[in-house]
């Protein structure tokens, strides 16, 4: 009778402790999937190689200044690619090019603070700043980089949502009254051509 007892006992501990294993499964498969968003997903799971090309075109009659580049935010060592830039008013940069990264930026908070923190060579120490500055200081003034007639809001672009390695990114800035600092910043991605095929 105590043996029949132990058994059922005994199977009753396995049939909470699976259900109980169970339980535990489902909450951390919860967790991750909370934790993990879908863009976040697709972020980390785009294949990442080659190079992307840029191309700044500044439709207002004042310079715009910025810092711009790329960097993987999920690699605690990342080093970010990244470049500084004064387009004058009416005119469209030369086609930059940079290595793909997961994340790129325009003025970005992020990839500002990667680049002071770690102490990276900076060109044009006045253009190293968040969001996009529009001045119509001369060329030679002290004011030249900073934000006389406003500024356009930080970029931040994701490899995989917003673009894909080896397109060519196309940003225009334009003047608009409605726009947090009167000026915005309109993006457009030209995906890559597809591999020929063999003849």
């Amino acid at each position: 009778m105590l043996l029949m007892k132990g058994m059922a006992h005994s199977s009753e501990f396995r049939a909470m402790s699976g259900k109980s294993t169970r339980i535990l499964v489902a909450l951390c498969l919860a967790m991750l999937v909370t934790s993990c968003t879908p863009s976040a997903f697709l972020t980390m799971t785009a294949t990442r190689r080659g190079n992307i090309q840029i191309g700044f075109v500044n439709n207002t009659p004042f310079r715009a200044n910025f810092t711009f580049g790329g960097y993987d935010p999920l690699d605690k060592a990342t080093v970010p690619v990244f470049g500084q830039l004064r387009v004058e008013g009416n005119t469209t940069a030369a086609t930059q090019t940079q290595a793909c990264r997961r994340v790129f930026s325009i003025g970005g908070a992020e990839l500002i603070r990667l680049i002071t923190v770690q102490n990276l060579t900076v060109n044009d120490a006045p253009v190293l700043h968040q969001n996009i500055y529009f001045s119509s200081a001369p060329a030679n003034d002290p004011l030249s980089a900073e934000p006389t007639e406003g500024y356009a809001l930080q970029q931040v672009e994701q490899d995989g949502i917003e673009y894909q390695c080896a397109g060519v990114l196309t940003f225009a800035f334009v003047q608009d009254a409605a726009a947090p600092g009167g000026f915005r910043t309109d993006f457009t991605f030209i995906e890559p051509a597809p591999p020929a095929l063999p003849p």
